[in-house]
């Protein structure tokens, strides 16, 4: 049986409410048009969301906002996971009182383990979503559901904002972690055409090397690598949900040719694009 994707929605459902094993993810990437929150029930999994790498066990949360991506890297046969996904419309509606440090805290940890107390009430949410979406005869369904996205997205600024306000770091610190919170969101904004470490450090007004430092301090990790990462996730999503040809993909990414994105693929993945593709549509 064909692998469905749960987080689509259309013109005609703007948000779903429902529970799966999230198998369609597995090994392939995939990038969210709109906004989806996920709640494991039961089992574990590895996934990577953008640059975060997390493991979802029981009462593990996830959020991923439009654009995200998403890829499983392994999972137990019993995984389950609640989800709501929405429309991007719905979502910007949701969020326009949110401003930009909400979208910088959830890039950098998606992924969350709440204390009791807070699941208790994300299963709350989660049991009125579901009322909501079955109630299909209420002429303000979604007006009513934009306002509970509105006050999930809120809640769950509210607690970022405390944890941050609790952590303690030094000057150097913190102006070192906003540099590269503003390096990630350039690298999420600007990976497909963009690979240089000096295209970024420019953009950040700061010398290659010391971008170098700051990420390696921070994501314990090469600033080219970080960036490789995010185009193999791009190139990952394309090869999966789209049937543009190897070549094409190339012209898009801005490779000199396909032999070079080739090699790259291959460099960082161990198979070729084309393995990769006829693998996974298998």
């Amino acid at each position: 049986m064909a692998q469905i994707n749960p987080l689509i929605t259309s013109v005609e459902e703007q948000f779903i409410v429902g529970e799966s094993d999230f198998s369609y993810f597995e090994q392939n990437a995939y990038r969210l048009e709109g906004c989806a929150i996920l709640f494991c029930r039961e089992g574990e999994a590895e996934v990577m969301v953008d640059q975060c790498q997390g493991r979802l066990q029981r009462d593990t949360t996830v959020l991923l906002l439009p654009g995200s991506y998403l890829l499983f890297l392994d999972r137990s046969e019993d995984f389950r996971a609640l989800y709501c996904t929405f429309s991007r419309d719905l979502f910007l509606e949701a969020a326009f009182r949110l401003d930009p440090g909400f979208f910088e805290a959830v890039h950098r940890h998606p992924i969350s383990t709440p204390p009791q107390r807070i699941v208790d009430g994300t299963n709350i949410w989660f049991q009125m979503m579901a009322y909501n979406y079955r109630d299909r005869q209420n002429i303000y369904r979604n007006t009513i559901v934009k306002n509970r996205l509105q006050n999930v997205l809120l809640e769950i600024y509210d607690k970022m904002q405390r944890l941050a306000s609790k952590a303690s770091s030094n000057e150097t610190t913190s102006r070192q972690t906003e540099l590269f919170q503003r390096f990630a969101a350039l690298v999420h904004e600007y990976c497909s055409q963009e690979r240089e470490v000096s295209f970024y450090a420019d953009r950040l007004c700061i010398s290659t090397r010391y971008l170098s430092t700051i990420v390696r301090s921070v994501a314990h990790t090469s600033a080219k690598e970080f960036i490789d990462r995010s185009v193999m996730l791009e190139i990952r999503m394309m090869l999966r949900s789209t049937d543009l040809s190897v070549q094409e993909i190339a012209y898009r990414l801005k490779f000199p040719d396909q032999s070079y994105l080739g090699r790259f693929f291959k460099k960082h993945a161990g198979e070729s694009p084309t393995e990769y593709r006829n693998a996974r549509r298998g």
